[in-house]
């Protein structure tokens, strides 16, 4: 009984290492993306580099860490933002959603857009709670099967640059419960997204066909929304669970 209780606990122990060696791999920095010039948005234990929107208290009982990732606690939350905008930059990250989840990475999100009421289309009740939410471009994160029986469902499908541009149908997001690797790179008005090692679409802010997209859609009556312009990144909660890990950001000359 000693010799199966003994080779218990080694078990337990090497796989409490492996598990170990393994959180530790992410939210590092290796000395080669030191010297590229990354740094880390999320360290895996605080929130040293998030606030809140609009200048309010970071929204603690919204958001968790928890093994090395950030997550979203479901119920209705609020955003979390960058302590520092951004304007040219390569941003880099890890997301998982559950079967029917909805959350992403808005950038370059600009003060002025964020005023109570800013959408047109809104009802009283949206107009509030929209007061302290993010207006930016998003990379959207979403279980494409919740939408994709609706009218041009791709412009808010996964990897999407949300209402505005699709990405590549032939994608490959990860199934629900598995993480996926994002990038986002900003470089002048130039504005990729990658999934999973595969850049999925790419795009010119403030051409005339990016205001003509705009001004259909309720981003609209956000001044100066399709064009370039330095601004913050955010983590989105949509009232479902979401985790993060891995966030790095380079900037670029």
């Amino acid at each position: 009984m000693l010799r199966i209780t003994s080779r218990l606990v080694a078990v337990i122990a090497a796989v409490s290492l492996a598990c170990a060696v393994q959180a530790s791999d992410h939210n590092t920095l290796t000395k080669a993306e030191q010297t590229a010039g990354w740094n880390l948005l999320f360290d895996g234990t605080t929130y040293d580099n998030w606030t809140g929107m609009k200048g309010s208290p970071l929204p603690e009982a919204n958001w968790a860490i928890e093994d090395g990732t950030i997550r979203t606690v479901p119920g209705r939350g609020r955003d979390l933002v960058s302590t520092q905008p951004y304007e040219n930059f390569e941003l880099s990250f890890d997301v998982k959603i559950l079967a029917g989840g909805n959350s992403g990475v808005k950038y370059m999100v600009q003060p002025e857009w964020l005023s109570s009421g800013w959408s047109p289309d809104a009802s009283p009740s949206a107009k509030e709670r929209q007061r302290l939410a993010a207006v930016g471009y998003e990379y959207q994160v979403i279980d494409d099967s919740t939408i994709n029986n609706k009218p041009d469902w791709e412009l808010g499908s996964f990897g999407s640059y949300y209402l505005i541009y699709a990405p590549d149908a032939d994608k490959k997001p990860s199934p629900s419960g598995e993480w996926n690797s994002c990038r986002i790179v900003v470089d002048g008005t130039h504005v990729e997204h990658w999934l999973n090692g595969d850049k999925i679409l790419e795009f010119e802010l403030g051409t005339k066909e990016v205001l003509a997209l705009v001004r259909e859609t309720k981003f609209r009556a956000a001044p100066g929304y399709g064009k370039k312009g330095p601004g913050y990144i955010v983590l989105t909660h949509h009232n479902s669970p979401a985790w993060f890990r891995n966030i790095k950001i380079r900037e670029l000359n």
